[in-house]
């Protein structure tokens, strides 16, 4: 009889216990009420304490702190985004003191006086930062006064130091002027200055060198200092279509092939058909055009405009 009652407990099927069911399952659940007596919330900080100069200051004379996943690309930017965690106060590592904006501004200036303008926007105060801070951030903390004066005036010769195409000061005796030259105008190198109208060669940095290539001139220039024996090669060489390379003036002859060229001498590769002749001006060498394909005939454009104006075959 203990036996059987012992089976019987044994293969008796427990039922899980669920939890009733709601009639809509789609009804939303009850709200909380709000607990009527809240735990007070500490006030923001109204002062931070700058850990470079040690002096206590209002938050707004510290950069914004802005958090990694919310408002990165709509918040104004005080400074780079991945300097805001070097010199910004982090509300969960408060340990760390903030930078304010005077000790930033500081730094850039003796930055300033050490490595120069171009070091300037190439990290913060961060050691190993090579966070790149654009003109606008320096200009924004640079101190006002003579500081600012002076990095805009090594900004200006950086950019003179880079420009491509340099600016190029007019040439003639009786004027300063001073010019940005366009390589995608027609004529260039040819430039004439603003002011006096006078010719130069952008190229060459010489008054313009008429019915003259800068390849022909510079040709020309070395065959002032050769001797007479030399300019008999020279004459040679003509004979067989020698030409010079633009970069070190050996003469070359061509047996053949295209006009893409490799000079033995200085190992550069040069066009055949732009090359000075082997004596400047006994064969007219091809300008040099922007921008243009090599199977396009070079003619000048006002030519064409002429041409077209008194109704004669032109090139347009």
């Amino acid at each position: 009889m203990a036996r059987t009652k012992q089976a019987a407990a044994v293969t008796k099927v427990v039922k899980p216990q669920t939890r009733r069911r709601r009639a809509d399952p789609w009804t939303p659940k009850r709200k909380v009420k709000p607990n009527p007596n809240p735990r007070p919330r500490a006030p923001p900080p109204t002062h931070f304490t700058c850990r470079i100069c040690i002096e206590e200051q209002t938050t707004d004379q510290f950069v914004k702190w802005v958090p990694a996943k919310r408002g990165r690309w709509t918040t104004p930017l005080d400074i780079p985004y991945n300097c805001i965690a070097h010199l910004g106060r982090n509300p969960r590592n408060k340990k760390i003191d903030p930078v304010c904006k005077t000790c930033i501004g500081n730094a850039m200036s003796a930055r300033l006086d050490t490595l120069g303008a171009r070091k300037v926007g190439t990290g913060c105060l961060e050691p190993g930062c090579l966070e790149l801070w654009n003109h606008d951030f320096v200009v924004r903390y640079m101190p006002r006064g003579e500081p600012l004066e002076k990095f805009n005036m090594e900004m200006f010769n950086v950019w003179l130091e880079d420009a491509n195409p340099k600016p190029l000061t007019c040439l003639s005796p009786t004027c300063t002027a001073i010019g940005l030259p366009d390589p995608a105008a027609p004529g260039f190198p040819q430039v004439t200055c603003h002011e006096c109208s006078f010719r130069a060669c952008a190229q060459c940095l010489i008054p313009w060198h008429k019915d003259l290539t800068c390849a022909e001139y510079s040709a020309r220039h070395i065959n002032d200092q050769i001797s007479d024996p030399e300019k008999d090669t020279l004459k040679l060489m003509q004979t067989k279509d020698g030409k010079r390379c633009p970069n070190c003036h050996l003469v070359i002859e061509k047996d053949g092939g295209c006009d893409s060229m490799f000079c033995s001498g200085c190992h550069k590769y040069f066009n055949w058909a732009q090359a000075a002749s082997a004596i400047p001006g006994a064969k007219k060498a091809e300008p040099i055009f922007r921008d243009q394909p090599y199977w396009a005939p070079n003619n000048c454009k006002f030519d064409g405009l002429i041409a077209i104006y008194l109704h004669e075959p032109g090139p347009f």
